[in-house]
């Protein structure tokens, strides 16, 4: 929520700095995790380097972190079950999801041929293009799971503008594997007017979703 108000929900600014603070902490626990991997003592190092023991042993109650961690009943399981095959169901019949998902599958079927085997060091145009082409729905995806209710939509925009780079990287990237010939032009014009109908999609649900912010 904002701080100016507690009532009301939080802005895509407030959010963008909130998923920035959380990448920055992801990627050192990858630091962490890469460094101290045959480390005899690295669960409890890293629970230290990222703060996760402050909680320990200072007797202090916390029901919200007990009921996080308490297992869950059949009946709850069932239910969790239930809502998250609700929320695939709902997340497929979003149009942009809808044409990213197969489009990442046809675009790595198209561009594998032409990766050199055994070569470590792709071209980057390549890569680019296979990498972000699997973002796009993957991004939409996360952004489904934060739900549509007030506090969270700036979060979903968020990771929905996230998607929209994706497709534009790997638009780019497209384009520059046919200008610079790396992949016949009959492979990658098919690529690149799919990729551009992806684009478009990603950014007109962005804009259905701001139209529902009311706060900003």
């Amino acid at each position: 929520m904002n701080d100016e108000s507690p009532e009301r929900p939080w802005t895509e600014a407030q959010w963008e700095e909130l998923l920035r603070r959380s990448d920055v902490r992801s990627a050192r626990f990858g630091e962490l995790l890469e460094t101290l991997m045959d480390h005899p003592d690295r669960d409890e190092i890293i629970e230290r380097e990222m703060g996760w023991d402050q909680f320990e042993d200072d007797d202090v109650e916390r029901p919200w972190l007990e009921e996080l961690n308490r297992e869950l009943t059949d009946e709850e399981m069932d239910e969790a079950d239930e809502d998250a095959e609700r929320s695939n169901q709902e997340l497929e019949q979003l149009p942009a999801y809808a044409r990213a998902y197969p489009f990442g599958l046809t675009v790595h079927k198209s561009l594998k041929p032409y990766c050199v085997e055994d070569q470590e060091e792709q071209d980057e145009d390549l890569v680019e293009a296979m990498a972000n082409c699997f973002t796009i729905a993957v991004k939409l995806a996360g952004a489904h799971t934060f739900g549509y209710d007030d506090h969270s939509l700036c979060g979903n925009i968020v990771c929905c503008k996230r998607s929209q780079e994706a497709a534009e990287s790997c638009l780019r990237a497209l384009q520059a594997l046919r200008d610079r010939g790396v992949v016949p032009a009959d492979v990658c014009e098919p690529l690149i007017q799919e990729c551009a109908e992806v684009l478009r999609l990603v950014q007109e649900h962005i804009a259905e979703l701001r139209s529902r912010v009311w706060w900003q």
